[in-house]
């Protein structure tokens, strides 16, 4: 489905709508390239949609799954790639993205997610077996890819990046709640909710101001389905290929990108009860809370966030973060070179 944006008549350098079946916020601090934001961003996302889609017959990512091999790819589909083979590294595995096969089989077919009478696909890729040189992408049988759990971070990034360059605005990018801030001293409010549904309508956990860099939530209290009688949702534990289980419903993480901060917020889903420690471990800013509502900060959290205050972020911020960031990549114009089968 097509990203379908809009300025807000309301609030000058707002601009509001859909893609990826989730909602899109994208302010300016200067509300004059609003106009340009729409069509600009439009394309991006389209752009992002088109190559990384597991919903969509058409994209590269399905063209690949489909028939595994090399291929000469597209600079963005290469991106979001990249991103999340370097994810699966810097995780050593707790983001993965060979899962397609096991989250296609038990149902998971983005908002409109419902079990299905499907054998599980038992594990048999390797993340580390997958090459990418530059745009030519190897992938070996039995792969069948699934960029979910970076790609909307991957295109909050992307998108942050190329309007911030090209209108000189700082501004702030919201995509699902993958969070990605650019510009230079503006700091914008933030709230945190379970749900988007949440927001204004019905609790949040908290609220804050944030800086230039990236914030992502991590939740399982959407995008749930029951599988032959059992309760799945969209985050699944590479080590077991079954839905993540532990006391979190939500971790929400601060980052240098939107990136880096979902790659930390997905591993400490999957990581459970083991998840504080490594967080800490990392010196990750970290907001973890449970289904009963007890609420767990890491040190990093309670250092970079003073929630009395809410004043903002110290400038230092990125530089205690998950490493994992968005390559540059390059998005032409218009259209982008497709997915492109080559000899064996």
């Amino acid at each position: 489905m097509p990203a379908d944006l809009r300025e807000d008549p309301t609030w000058p350098g707002l601009v509001v709508g859909t893609a990826f079946a989730s909602y899109v916020h994208i302010r300016l601090a200067e509300p004059e390239p609003a106009d340009y934001a729409v069509t600009r961003a439009t394309e991006i996302l389209d752009a992002v949609d088109l190559a990384c889609s597991r919903f969509r017959a058409d994209s590269e990512l399905s063209i690949v799954n489909s028939r595994p091999g090399r291929y000469e790819v597209s600079p963005v589909f290469a991106g979001a790639l990249r991103v999340a083979l370097e994810a699966a590294h810097e995780t050593d595995g707790l983001v993965d993205p060979t899962l397609g096969a096991r989250l296609s089989a038990a149902g998971y077919a983005g908002a409109e997610s419902r079990g299905a009478p499907t054998r599980l696909p038992g594990r048999a890729a390797n993340w580390r077996d997958i090459v990418l040189d530059d745009h030519i992408l190897t992938v070996p049988d039995n792969t069948f890819l699934d960029l979910g759990a970076t790609g909307k971070a991957y295109a909050a990034d992307l998108l942050a990046e190329c309007l911030a360059q090209e209108t000189g605005s700082a501004l702030i990018v919201s995509l699902g709640g993958d969070i990605a801030v650019r510009g230079t001293d503006e700091l914008w409010p933030v709230v945190i909710a379970h749900r988007p549904a949440d927001v204004g309508h019905g609790p949040a956990i908290t609220s804050l101001r944030i800086g230039a860099g990236g914030l992502a939530t991590s939740s399982v209290s959407a995008r749930r389905w029951r599988h032959h009688g059992s309760q799945w949702h969209h985050i699944l534990d590479p080590r077991t290929g079954l839905p993540a289980q532990g006391p979190w419903v939500t971790v929400t993480a601060l980052g240098s990108t939107s990136v880096a901060a979902n790659v930390a917020s997905t591993a400490a889903m999957v990581l459970g009860a083991a998840a504080y420690d490594w967080l800490t471990r990392r010196d990750v800013a970290a907001l973890l809370v449970t289904a009963d509502g007890f609420v767990q900060r890491t040190p990093a959290w309670t250092t970079a966030v003073p929630e009395a205050a809410l004043d903002g972020l110290p400038d230092d911020l990125s530089e205690r973060v998950s490493p994992v960031a968005i390559p540059p990549t390059a998005i032409p114009p218009t259209t982008s070179p497709r997915v492109r089968e080559l000899s064996r």
